[in-house]
């Protein structure tokens, strides 16, 4: 009788692959708070013509399961954000093995995959078009085996069992959807944007369901570069300087940076990326609201490791009017952070840059399921969840 106030559950492992790095984090959920029980942070190596290293990628992932402190070995994969082709569609209302099957032969058309090396997977959004439409908006998910054998291999070689590869979108809105699991809550309509190094992503939830996904152009890669041309300085140097105006700016400092000139300069540099990614948003949202029936957004999510740009949360309120948070109402991601930080001892980066390993973690404590599955082999994956 007391089993729902004391039990306690554990999460898999969720592992993060972005275009550099690898983010290991494993949740526990007791009595509805979440606490973390391991964290680690690779490098992703690479080789000279630019293929993941396996060889070294298992003895990093070993040593992350070695020190960070994980229980088990159930884990649940991103692939980088660049490697995964999603795209909103329409088609026919049908079951779900028949419009599986019709997307394997869309997901084949549009991103040239050959239909026997790729996994394909669908979400249905729930979103009903304006006028009665007799199609349904569907989001199309897919990956090559050659990509997912190429990250997935080094991980089951060091000893994790995957139990899926997930999106990372799927993850994000997982992670922000813990208060809006019930069927009352369709009515709760939010933005999340995640903004990583090599790109973003909008999405837009209905309670714990995903409305609408697009992956957009601007990233942190995209900022540094602006940033080292503007300047004139390395590609390093424009890295930490926007890495110390980020750390600035979740400590909440008048000034990013100590030489008010170079923080100016800075934000010139950045700001038309700001604007053309601003923009994207808007529009975003305006289409979802011509689109689609149902209430508006009531709150922008700005999530990732470069979500904390300065300026940035100023130009989306002021075009999109509506407030913009970086994290939920009971500061989930806050609270994790601070636990990451006591694992590391060291600053870990803000809150958002771990939204996606913490849904990914959360993998099978909710009833969120967006992703692609595979088997725990060393071959091509099958399925889809």
């Amino acid at each position: 009788m007391f089993r729902g106030r004391f039990s306690s559950c554990y999460g898999a492992v969720g592992i993060d692959l972005s275009s550099r790095a690898i983010k290991m984090l494993q949740l526990r959920e007791r009595s509805g708070e979440l606490a973390v029980v391991g964290a680690a942070t690779e490098p992703i190596p690479f080789t000279e013509d630019g293929k993941v290293d396996g060889e070294k990628m298992t003895r990093q992932i070993r040593h992350a399961i070695a020190t960070g402190g994980f229980s088990g070995r159930r884990c649940v994969i991103s692939l980088p954000r660049k490697q995964v082709k999603i795209q909103s569609i329409r088609l026919p209302r049908m079951s779900d093995p028949e419009l599986l099957e019709a997307a394997r032969w869309e997901a084949a058309q549009r991103f040239e995959f050959d239909r026997q090396a790729m996994e394909v997977s669908i979400l249905r959004t729930g979103a009903s078009p304006q006028g009665g439409e007799s199609r349904e908006e569907v989001l199309l998910v897919a990956a090559s085996h050659a990509v997912i054998n190429e990250y997935v291999n080094p991980i089951v070689t060091a000893g994790l069992r995957p139990l899926a590869i997930d999106t990372d979108f799927g993850a994000t809105a997982r992670i922000f959807s813990r208060q809006y699991r019930r069927e009352g809550d369709r009515d709760q309509v939010r933005v999340v944007i995640e903004i990583g190094e090599s790109g973003a992503t909008v999405e837009i939830l209905r309670g714990d369901q995903v409305a609408f996904c697009k992956p957009i152009g601007g990233g942190g890669r995209d900022f540094t570069k602006a940033v080292a041309e503007h300047l004139q300085i390395t590609p390093k140097a424009a890295e930490e300087l926007r890495a110390s105006r980020l750390i600035a700016a979740r400590h909440g400092s008048e000034k990013s940076v100590k030489d008010e000139k170079t923080d100016r300069a800075v934000y010139e540099a950045v700001r038309p990326l700001l604007g053309d990614l601003v923009k994207e948003v808007t529009l975003c949202i305006r289409y979802y609201g011509v689109t689609f029936r149902g209430r508006p957004p009531f709150q922008i999510i700005l999530a990732g490791g470069d979500g904390q740009e300065p300026n940035l949360d100023r130009m989306i309120q002021e075009s999109c009017k509506l407030p913009v948070v970086y994290d939920d109402q009971i500061e989930t991601l806050a609270g994790l952070q601070r636990q990451i930080r006591d694992s590391f001892n060291r600053d870990p980066g803000p809150p958002g840059c771990w939204a996606v390993a913490a849904g990914l973690s959360l993998r099978g404590l909710s009833e969120i399921r967006h992703s692609l599955t595979i088997q725990n082999d060393h071959g091509a994956r099958r399925g889809a969840a």
